[in-house]
């Protein structure tokens, strides 16, 4: 049993990603970063959040924040902590944001790519563990 090959759409949300972040002065070692895990509420964040760390750590980027979201699928925009995360990246408190997957962003495509958009208007960059077509 293989795995499904990549969605056509995955792959353009990853090419939207990539085109988005070129525009983004940063990236580099030093670049100020939030951690960001959506999970259902319940579900420990820690190992999501030890590997994002990893991978800070590894980009020599800087950890300014944490955000665990527990708000499972509901839609970025209804959520408090997506809400802050937004502030904070429009108050220039951090470059960009990292995630596991985009589905940590959102299960629905359309306001995942929304909220690629909504993260470029402030500048900043987003940053997955595991890209989009391989999700």
């Amino acid at each position: 049993m293989g795995l499904e090959p990549p969605s056509p759409t995955q792959r353009r949300l990853e090419r939207l990603r990539d085109s988005l972040n070129s525009h983004v002065t940063g990236g580099g070692s030093g670049t100020r970063v939030i951690l960001y895990v959506k999970t259902l509420p319940g579900e420990d964040p820690e190992p999501h959040f030890k590997r994002l760390r990893d991978k800070a750590a590894g980009r020599e980027w800087v950890v300014r924040r944490t955000i665990h979201d527990d708000s499972g699928e509901v839609v970025p925009t209804k959520s408090a902590a997506w809400n802050q995360l937004m502030k904070d990246l429009a108050g220039g408190f951090a470059r960009g944001v990292l995630v596991p997957t985009y589905r940590h962003i959102s299960v629905d495509e359309a306001y995942y790519e929304d909220a690629l958009h909504r993260i470029h208007e402030h500048r900043c960059m987003t940053s997955l563990l595991v890209p989009e077509p391989a999700t």
